[in-house]
C-alpha cells in the first residue's frame, strides 16, 4: 500500500474512535447500523501484461476495468492484493470457515514419474526387438558391434534386469511419494457457511495465503509471502443461511506456515463485511457520514 494512503487511514480510523467515544448523543434512529469499517482488499489481477481491478467473477472469468473498459480474464489469472480500510453497507455473518490444501503439482510429478518410467519400459522393450532381428555374424557376435562373447540371451536379460530394477525404483519411490514435496501446497479448499446480514448481488471471494519465505536470510525477520486468487460464489440472500464450498489454485506455498483468510465481494468489487473482519466496526448514519467527510479531508489535505 502506498505510505501516505496507509497513514491517512490510520489518521481517519483513529479519529473516527475518538469521534465514536467522545459521548454525544444520538437520536434513536441514529443507533441503527448503516455501514461498517473494517479491513478487506484492493483486488487487481492479471490481463495481458498488467495488473488491473478485479469487478467481478463469473464461473468461467474473471473481469477487470482497465481504465477504458470492463474486459473478461482466466479465472486462473495471478491476483495482487493490498489490505486497505473499508465502509461497506453488506455484511454476513461467519457460521463456520474450513480451509484445506492440496498440490496439482505434487500430482503432476508423481504422473510425470510414471510416465518416465513407462517410457523406460517402452525403450527397453523396442532394444529387445531389435536385439532379436539383428543377423549374427559367422563367430556369433551382432551385426551391430556387439562382443561374440554378448550372446542374444544375455544381452535381452541385461536389458530386462536393468528396466525392472528402474520401475520397481520408480513404482516404490511412488508409493512412498518421493516425487512430490512434502510441505508444499498450490491448492485451497474453503467450505464454510455464511449468514447473510444483506443481499449481495454475485458475490465472489479471494482467498489470500502468507507463508514464511524460505530463503531468509540469518539475522533477518521472517519474510511472508502472499499469493492470492479469486473465486465465484453467486449471489447471497438476506438472512438465507447460505453453504459454500470454493476451491482456488494459486502458486505453491508452503502448507505448514499458511495462514488463510477469505474476503468476499459483490458485483462491482464492493466489499462484504464479515463477523471476522480485521477492525470490524459497525457505525450508525452520523458515523458513516462522519467518516466520509474525515476522509475527503485527509485526501485533500495529503493531495491525493
Amino acid at each position: 500500500m502506498n505510505p501516505t494512503k496507509y497513514f491517512t487511514r490510520v489518521i481517519v480510523l483513529a479519529s473516527l474512535f475518538a469521534f465514536a467515544a467522545s459521548g454525544l448523543k444520538a437520536q434513536d434512529e441514529e443507533k441503527t447500523v448503516a455501514g461498517y469499517l473494517f479491513f478487506s482488499l484492493d483486488v487487481s489481477a492479471e490481463s495481458g501484461k498488467s495488473h488491473f481491478p478485479v469487478v467481478a467473477v463469473d464461473k468461467k472469468n474473471i473481469w477487470v476495468d482497465n481504465g477504458k473498459k470492463v474486459k473478461k480474464t482466466s479465472s486462473l489469472a495471478h491476483c495482487q492484493v493490498q489490505t486497505d480500510l473499508k465502509l461497506s453497507e453488506s455484511y454476513a455473518e461467519v457460521l463456520d470457515m474450513d480451509f484445506k490444501t492440496s498440490s496439482l503439482r505434487n500430482t503432476h510429478r508423481s504422473a510425470r514419474a510414471i510416465s518416465d518410467s513407462r517410457a523406460i519400459q517402452m525403450d527397453s522393450e523396442a532394444a529387445i526387438n531389435f536385439i532379436n532381428t539383428e543377423v549374427g555374424d559367422p563367430d556369433g557376435g551382432s551385426a551391430t558391434g556387439g562382443s561374440p562373447s554378448d550372446s542374444k540371451e544375455a544381452r535381452i536379460a541385461n536389458i530386462t534386469s536393468t528396466s525392472e530394477n528402474i520401475q520397481s525404483a520408480m513404482q516404490e519411490g511412488y508409493d512412498d511419494q518421493t516425487f512430490e514435496v512434502a510441505e508444499a501446497a498450490d491448492t485451497i479448499q474453503v467450505v464454510g457457511t455464511l449468514l447473510p446480514g444483506t443481499n449481495v448481488k454475485e458475490a465472489y471471494g479471494v482467498v489470500m495465503v502468507t507463508y514464511e519465505l524460505e530463503d531468509r536470510k540469518p539475522g533477518k525477520d521472517v519474510a511472508r509471502g502472499i499469493l492470492a486468487g479469486a473465486v465465484h460464489i453467486g449471489d447471497l440472500k438476506k438472512d438465507e443461511v447460505a453453504k459454500i464450498r470454493l476451491r482456488v489454485v494459486v502458486g505453491e506455498f508452503n502448507k505448514k506456515t499458511a495462514k488463510f483468510n477469505l474476503y468476499i465481494f459483490s458485483k462491482g468489487g464492493e466489499p462484504v463485511a464479515l463477523s471476522n473482519s480485521q477492525g470490524l466496526k459497525s457505525l450508525t448514519s452520523k458515523q458513516v457520514s462522519t467518516y466520509k467527510e474525515l476522509v475527503r479531508n485527509a485526501a485533500a489535505k495529503s493531495g491525493s
